[in-house]
């Protein structure tokens, strides 16, 4: 069909080209230099959680790093320049000091307990240059909280998505979300192997009454930290692209802090410290309208 419409277009003069990806190799070279773009100094870190090996993420002067359990199952791995590694194995990072230009890290802290996120922000501020930029992307779920009080069906817009055979069927859902309460659909989205919906999760379950009394008796933190408490981390590591934390503004805040970051602030889809990280081809592709951006500075 692809071909039949390129040949009546053609006969009519018109021709067809694929669009090409702009990947700022100039800009990089000109703001980090020809070794550093080379050497690919710019790590895209993710813990195994969406679409294969990397993220999705595919940058000539990027290195994605993630966990091997992708590996096989994803283009998007390319031996001998992709690192295999494992955040919730909560070990130092195959990466040198002070060699980093930058760290991206889209939709990873939600796939990994408190105690990975903390030593994985202590590595990325130990494997940074002075002065560069760590961005952090994840669920805000303060949105998931609120929505639930109100009872807000409609903001749990990836509902539709993972409705999907295939999508529910991959994240081990006994059933289609859009046939769940708003109990389980509100716990998919940060303690999912806690979640009485999933067919091979945690041995503690959260049932619909334990969530609408925890909400009305605790407040957001303490509420949050009960919910995940009951995820199973061995289960975590068998499927990968379930969540187990909760993450807002505070949260983030927090734990950079206490990782040595001194300069962290809040920031949008397409708005970065760093040039490059601007770029809407490669960054801030995905859920942008549940997602909190925040940047970490090593200073």
């Amino acid at each position: 069909m692809k071909k039949m419409i390129r040949k009546v277009l053609n006969l009519t003069g018109i021709e067809i080209h694929r669009k090409k990806k702009n990947n700022d190799i100039d800009v990089y070279e000109k703001i980090y230099g020809s070794e550093s773009t080379k050497k690919r100094r710019f790590y895209n870190i993710c813990a195994g959680g969406h679409y294969g090996f990397g993220g999705p993420f595919c940058h000539p002067c990027w290195t994605n790093v993630d966990c091997d359990r992708w590996v096989g199952k994803s283009d998007k791995y390319v031996p001998g320049r992709d690192i295999i590694h494992d955040l919730l194995s909560c070990s130092p990072l195959p990466i040198e000091s002070a060699t980093a230009e930058l760290v991206y890290s889209q939709f990873t802290i939600e796939h990994i307990t408190d105690e990975a996120a903390m030593l994985y922000f202590k590595e990325v501020r130990r494997i940074l240059k002075e002065g560069g930029v760590f961005r952090v992307v994840c669920p805000n779920n303060v949105l998931d909280y609120i929505a639930y009080k109100r009872q807000d069906l409609s903001f749990f817009s990836w509902m539709k998505y993972f409705s999907r055979p295939d999508c529910y069927k991959g994240l081990m859902y006994k059933m289609p979300l859009n046939q769940a309460s708003l109990e389980q659909i509100f716990l998919a989205h940060f303690a999912s192997n806690a979640s009485t919906i999933h067919s091979d999760g945690a041995e503690e379950r959260i049932d619909d009454e334990c969530v609408k009394k925890t909400i009305s008796e605790m407040n957001f933190e303490d509420a949050m930290n009960f919910f995940v408490s009951k995820c199973s981390v061995e289960k975590q590591k068998k499927y990968r692209q379930n969540h187990v934390n909760w993450w807002n503004h505070d949260k983030v805040f927090r734990y950079l802090h206490k990782a040595g970051f001194e300069t962290v602030y809040t920031m949008a889809p397409g708005q970065s410290a760093a040039p490059v990280m601007r770029n809407p081809n490669h960054f801030d592709r995905n859920w942008n309208n549940v997602a909190l951006y925040i940047e970490a500075v090593k200073t």
